[in-house]
């Protein structure tokens, strides 16, 4: 059971992965290499701080990647009896899937700024 749990977590967050790269992938490929993308948006809808392109895709997957690889190492060192392994199984799920949402929602605003401000066509 605890094994299955394992490997169920580790296909979620496969998945999450997959979905932020491929995205991720995509928008490389649409903005170019000198924009800088924006990280995040005031009140009144305008970019407050912006990163270089690279460096915003690649935190982009790296965080949940180094997070997700944790994760992975503490549910098979630091567990050993069923409720342990059912809710470091629902912190995984959970957070692949927050994780994907977040990372797909900030892309899709930030290339909606770029294309706004003419730095990538539609």
């Amino acid at each position: 059971m605890l094994t299955a749990l394992h490997f169920i977590a580790d296909g979620l967050w496969i998945v999450a992965m997959a979905l932020i790269a491929s995205t991720s992938r995509g928008a490389l490929k649409r903005v170019p290499a000198d924009a800088r993308m924006p990280m995040q948006w005031g009140k009144d809808g305008r970019p407050t701080w912006r990163l270089a392109r690279n460096v915003a895709l690649g935190a982009m997957f790296g965080t949940p990647l180094v997070l997700g690889l944790a994760l992975s190492a503490l549910s098979r060192l630091a567990v050993h009896d069923l409720q342990s392994a059912v809710i470091l199984f629902l912190t995984r799920a959970l957070l692949a899937g927050l994780f994907a949402v977040v990372c797909l929602t900030w892309l899709r605003g930030s290339l909606r700024t770029l294309e706004d401000e003419g730095v990538v066509s539609p």
